[in-house]
Parts: structure tokens; C-alpha cells; sequence
């Protein structure tokens, strides 16, 4: 059986700087893949790729056992690390602008405010907007249409408790309806509740990966997600400054 999603030997150089060193991931349809790794991993290379926002050098994305096209990912859902938005426009006019562009009507676009808090604020303009209710504005967006693949790149960083816990329910509302999620993030408490599998990028290679409960079986007696991630992080590390000692 074909995965949902998969990454073939995906290799992204930028001159003799290697971001990606043959990347080989597949991912099923249904699962909340958690991708972890430091600053400067390849994390945010990877997912665009996936999401045409840059080609591999080598390799190739595939969706449903085929080469992924442009008309697939309009069926993905992306909430960037950093949201871009026209400040002198309102909630709403930001809003409609980009659902029209995902081709999802008004009443879409208010259905999905209403669910990330914003219906209220609809008239404000963006540029008033605190960081965190910019990115509810791009998730509300992202969201429209009931995305088959949702991608979420460092959703958690400096939320409120409050936003938090509302983000936290809507990843698990996503994944029940049975959208597939890829969410990159050094969060590791935020998405401990959410993750069924793990993949963990070291300077653009793929350490280990599979499912949380696969993952905690190999590292028995790991007590947290963070403590997993350790596990298969500190060996690499410490194997790559012996190398570059030798």
C-alpha cells in the first residue's frame, strides 16, 4: 500500500552548502508527523519542497505513489512560521483575498475565524494585530476547505496558554476528520499530546523516524517526547564534532 505522502532520496544544495542529503521519509494518510531538529536542520527546506516553495536538487515528493503536482498541493493546507499579510487591509479583506485564492467562498473563510477566535475582529486592521492573533488569521486560512495535508511550521512559538490549549484542540478536530498533519516545531511539550509519529532532521539528514509508540519501544525507559528526541539527537551530535575533531 502506497503512503499518502513520500520523500525520495530528496536532496536540496545551495552551492557546497548541503540543506537536504538524500531524504527518504513516507508518511500515511491520517498521521500527525511531528518533524523535529535544531536551527538549521533542513526542517523548513523540507517542507518546501514538499510545498513547491523550492525544488529538490535531487530526488523526488510524491503523492499517492505519484511525482506530486501543482494541482495536489491546492488541496494542502500551509501556515507559515512567519505570516504575511498586507497591514493596511482588514481581518476579513486579508482573509478573503487569500480564501479566493484557494478558490473557498466568504462563508468558508468566516466559519473558519469563528473557529480560531476572530470573528470579532474582523474589521481590525492587520496591521493592529498581535502576533498571535496574525497567526490565527493565517491558520483560519490555511484551514479553509477541510485541507487533505495540513502544514505547520513553528505553530507553538510564544502562544498564550489559553491560544495554546484552542491550537492544541484543533490539531486533534484535524486529525479525527482525517487530514494528514506535518507540523515542524521545537515545542516539544506542545506537541507531545498531538504526535503519532516522529521524524528528527540533524544538519539536513534523517536520524530516525517512525511512530511515537515505535520510537519509545527502540528507547526504552524514555519518560517524554523531549527525552526521545535527546536520545536520538545526542549521539548524532556527538558523533559529528568527533568527526570534525578528526
Amino acid at each position: 500500500m502506497n503512503p499518502l505522502l513520500a520523500f525520495e532520496g530528496v536532496q536540496k544544495h545551495y552551492g557546497p552548502i548541503v540543506a537536504l542529503g538524500r531524504v527518504t521519509l513516507r508518511i500515511e494518510a491520517g498521521t500527525v508527523l511531528a518533524l523535529l531538529g535544531p536551527n538549521g536542520a533542513g526542517k523548513s527546506t523540507l517542507l518546501g519542497c514538499l510545498l513547491g516553495l523550492t525544488l529538490p536538487s535531487a530526488g523526488s515528493v510524491q503523492f499517492r505513489g505519484a511525482p506530486l503536482a501543482e494541482a495536489d498541493r491546492r488541496g494542502f493546507g500551509y501556515l507559515p512560521e512567519r505570516v504575511a499579510l498586507y497591514p493596511r487591509a482588514t481581518v476579513w479583506e486579508n482573509g478573503r483575498f487569500f480564501a479566493r485564492l484557494r478558490r473557498q467562498p466568504a462563508v468558508e473563510l468566516e466559519r473558519q475565524l469563528i473557529r480560531v477566535g476572530l470573528a470579532d475582529a474582523r474589521r481590525h486592521l492587520v496591521r493592529q494585530l498581535s502576533k498571535g492573533m496574525l497567526q490565527r488569521l493565517g491558520l483560519a486560512v490555511a484551514l479553509c476547505g477541510q485541507p487533505e495535508v495540513l502544514v505547520l511550521d513553528e505553530p507553538f512559538n510564544g502562544l498564550d496558554p489559553a491560544w495554546l490549549e484552542t491550537l492544541q484542540g484543533i490539531v486533534r478536530e484535524e486529525r479525527d476528520r482525517g487530514a494528514t498533519l506535518l507540523i515542524a516545531t521545537h515545542t516539544l511539550s506542545a506537541i507531545e499530546p498531538l504526535a503519532t509519529h516522529l521524524a528528527v532532521l540533524l544538519a539536513g539528514r534523517l536520524a530516525a523516524s517512525g511512530s511515537v509508540a515505535g520510537l519509545r519501544a527502540v528507547y526504552a525507559g524514555v519518560p517524554s517526547l523531549e527525552a526521545l528526541y535527546h536520545r536520538i539527537a545526542r549521539p548524532q551530535v556527538t558523533l559529528g564534532a568527533a568527526a570534525v575533531a578528526a
